[in-house]
């Protein structure tokens, strides 16, 4: 009998540790994938979104600028950035070949290798539900709880930037990105009226070269 009790409470002991090893007892950690895992299920099934942007530059040789605007995103790798006021831009992409439109110029600039003018921020945007597997993932403890804070850098390949910070609501919807390029440049992203279940027809990410305005072919460059 003192056998049989030895051998159960062993076996206790041994279910008690395998338990307490596939639980996180860091509850930093625990809390980490805890986001993790809901910011990637927020986005599996968002195919494209829509948003209101402020976009606000810091620059120690150019200073400051801020300029708002309006995304429209669609996986897998279409974008429309359209930036307001008379020196307002437009970056339109439909997965192939990049436009760069400046009003205050008339330019048009047209890039084929839309990968080599894709920001992180882009990126970001188009892999939400792939977080843990293209970013190295850290909680930011800003002391808002209103909100998640998460610290990124890329698991491969060579970064463009110091750090990238994503700020999202409770529920995981996103609400602002912060980029500090290599020259300590800043540029803060807050988004308003989001809306991940927009409808967006692929003509949406064409663009069409305005009268009168002159056409750099990038490429050649």
């Amino acid at each position: 009998m003192t056998r049989i009790l030895a051998s159960t409470a062993a076996l206790s002991l041994f279910a008690a540790l395998a338990v307490a090893e596939e639980t996180p007892s860091d509850p930093k950690q625990a809390e980490l994938d805890g986001v993790i895992s809901g910011v990637e299920t927020k986005y599996k099934d968002v195919d494209a979104l829509t948003a209101r942007f402020v976009q606000t530059t810091k620059s120690s040789v150019f200073g400051d600028e801020k300029q708002a605007g309006e995304l429209k995103v669609k996986r897998p790798s279409m974008m429309r950035w359209t930036f307001e006021g008379d020196g307002g831009k437009e970056f339109v992409t439909d997965g192939s070949t990049m436009w760069i439109y400046t009003k205050a110029d008339n330019q048009v600039l047209k890039y084929e290798d839309v990968s080599s003018m894709k920001s992180q921020a882009d990126s970001l945007l188009q892999s939400l539900d792939k977080l843990n597997e293209l970013f190295e993932v850290k909680v930011v403890d800003d002391g808002d709880e209103a909100i998640h804070t998460l610290a990124l850098s890329p698991r491969e390949g060579e970064a463009q930037f110091k750090s990238l910070q994503l700020v999202l609501d409770q529920q995981y919807v996103i609400q602002g990105v912060t980029m500090t390029d290599a020259f300590d440049n800043v540029t803060e992203l807050a988004f308003t009226e989001v809306n991940l279940g927009a409808e967006l027809a692929d003509g949406t990410f064409s663009f069409t070269v305005p009268e009168g305005a002159q056409l750099v072919d990038a490429g050649g460059l």
